[in-house]
């Protein structure tokens, strides 16, 4: 299912990858300027693209340490390759050595720089298996760790629970088998940019466009004088494109995504998240109708604790006590009685 923002993404990769009926829209959309315009679009969004597969779009992304940004060297980077199929490690032997060890993979397959990455999304698959259900997606444990979300498969996502105690989609999912050939992960802004602003790092993301009449085998047969390659940048975004006008074109390039807030607002929110402490000020209390029985009359009484007392601090007010009963409207108890997951409703003895 996963988040509504999650499927408009959807929706947005299989718009871009339509293939244009008209000649004169045919020649403009080779180019890619949809596709890039869509990357630079999700890079200001709540919900941030980390894997896309689609029939001409693929979007692989990576974290890497900001200390690291003033030694990447552009152009090698845009020789980078990989995808969430890669492994995290595996076994190794040979080489001379009368041994067996493990090999981590922390580098960008097919450049030199930077080093130690950290790979967010890995699709894995059953060997051998034929069901569609055998093929999922892992999030790096370190990151569902932190930002402590559960697979929930009913919901196709990452989820946990908010301060209301509602269910959130954090880490949404769809897979091919559910989209028309769509394969697409999401991550929720805020908790992603906790990770990277407590572990002091971007988002990097990998993209690749290529566009051409799929069944037109002579699509790539001429790379002669119509070719046009060139390096561009915009906004940390970085690409190499081969045009041949009206035939195909090739867009490979890089997309480098910071934290959009400064460090120290980031760092308040998670604490508040965790402590659950706020201050009153910024607190928003209910007022409901309740009995005062302390002093014999009905009117609304407000959920702010300051605005009730207890039996032991009573001397000297002359609040109503916390235990004053409350009214509800037949509807409302009906919306607590057909929530069962949420809330529980206990009846006095």
């Amino acid at each position: 299912m996963g988040s509504y923002e999650h499927n408009q993404l959807v929706k947005q990769v299989a718009f871009i990858d339509t293939l244009p009926g008209d000649e004169d829209e045919y020649s403009t959309w080779i180019k890619g300027g949809g596709h890039l315009d869509w990357l630079e679009a999700n890079a200001d969004e709540d919900e941030l693209v980390v894997y896309a597969s689609g029939n001409y779009t693929f979007v692989h992304s990576v974290v890497v340490d900001e200390e690291e940004l003033p030694k990447l060297n552009i152009n090698d980077l845009l020789h980078w390759a990989g995808n969430p199929y890669s492994s995290y490690a595996g076994y190794a032997w040979g080489g001379g050595r009368n041994t067996v060890w493990i090999e981590s993979e922390s580098h960008i397959f097919g450049s030199k720089t930077p080093k130690d990455v950290r790979q967010l999304v890995f699709a894995r698959q059953l060997e051998g298996s034929r069901e569609r259900e055998s093929l999922y997606y892992e999030i790096l444990q370190e990151y569902s760790h932190l930002a402590d979300i559960h697979w929930r498969r009913a919901e196709r996502a990452y989820c946990r629970f908010n301060e209301l105690g509602d269910i959130e989609h954090m880490d949404s999912v769809t897979d091919k088998g559910r989209s028309e050939g769509i394969a697409l992960v999401s991550f929720k802004r805020e908790p992603l940019e906790a990770y990277l602003a407590a572990s002091n790092s971007v988002l990097v993301r990998m993209y690749e466009f290529n566009l051409f009449k799929r069944g037109d085998s002579s699509a790539w047969a001429d790379t002669s004088d119509t070719l046009r390659k060139q390096v561009r940048t915009s906004r940390n975004l970085f690409y190499r494109q081969i045009v041949n006008p009206e035939r195909w074109g090739y867009t490979r390039g890089i997309q480098i995504i910071r934290i959009s807030r400064p460090r120290v607002e980031i760092f308040s929110s998670m604490k508040d998240r965790w402590t659950g402490i706020k201050s009153r000020q910024e607190q928003q209390f209910c007022e409901y109708i309740a009995y005062d029985w302390r002093n014999k009359q009905k009117k609304n009484i407000s959920a702010n604790p300051s605005a009730m007392t207890s039996y032991f601090d009573a001397h000297g007010n002359s609040l109503p006590y916390e235990t004053s009963p409350v009214f509800f409207r037949p509807e409302v108890l009906s919306k607590y009685k057909t929530d069962r997951d949420k809330y529980t409703l206990r009846w006095p003895q």
